[in-house]
Parts: C-alpha cells; structure tokens; sequence
C-alpha cells in the first residue's frame, strides 16, 4: 500500500452561501492524498498500472470548474467520492481550504476536511 499526496491544488468553484459568491467563481486550495497497491507500479515502472497524478489533479480542476454549490462540505464529500471511484483507489483523505473570506472573518484559515 502507497500514498500519493497532492497539496495546494489551486482551483476556482462557484461556491458559497453569500449572493456574490453564487455569481463568481472563487479561489480553493484542494490537499489530497490518494491510497493504492502500488505493487503493480513498482514492478512495471509503467504509469498506466498506477495513478498519474497529472491526471488527478486536470478531474479536480475540471471538477471544480463545473461545480456549483453552497457548501465546502458538500464540494468535498463529492469530490472525495468521485475521485475515489474514478482512480480506483482505496482510501481518499481530502481537505479544501477557501481563503477568500479569511481575513474578513478575523481568520487564519477556513478549511474543510474529509476521508473516504
């Protein structure tokens, strides 16, 4: 068993309970770590018996650019979902930071966490 991590995956979502955050995608921050057999891979040296993660990270920003919702906790739990199903992974930890209101609530960080 392996992992892969993927952090700050910078990506824009319309997301948000506010009116102006429904009308204009906004900047995220998705940390990931991907769990899987890497025996295949490690015996192979060829990509198409693992995960590439080029490709992970092009399904979470194709994602992202077509979600449309209110809540971080929503966004993740979807996006762990699919991702665990379209990687054929065994185990998704996800985490998805919105800074855009930070320093506006007096915040150092809005982050929102998940595992599948």
């Amino acid at each position: 068993m392996g992992k892969i991590q993927l952090k700050g995956i910078e990506v824009m979502a319309r997301i948000g309970l506010l009116e102006e955050e429904q009308f204009a995608p906004q900047d995220l921050y998705v940390s990931l770590e991907l769990a899987y057999d890497f025996s295949p891979i490690g015996e192979s040296d060829e990509i198409s018996q693992g995960v590439d993660y080029r490709d992970v990270i092009s399904f979470v920003r194709e994602f992202s650019n077509a979600y449309d919702g209110k809540t971080l906790e929503r966004y993740a739990e979807l996006l762990a979902g699919e991702l665990k199903e379209k990687f054929s992974v065994s185990k998704v930890r996800l985490s998805v930071d919105k800074p855009r209101y930070v320093k506006k609530l007096g915040l150092r960080e809005i982050r929102v966490e998940v595992e599948r």
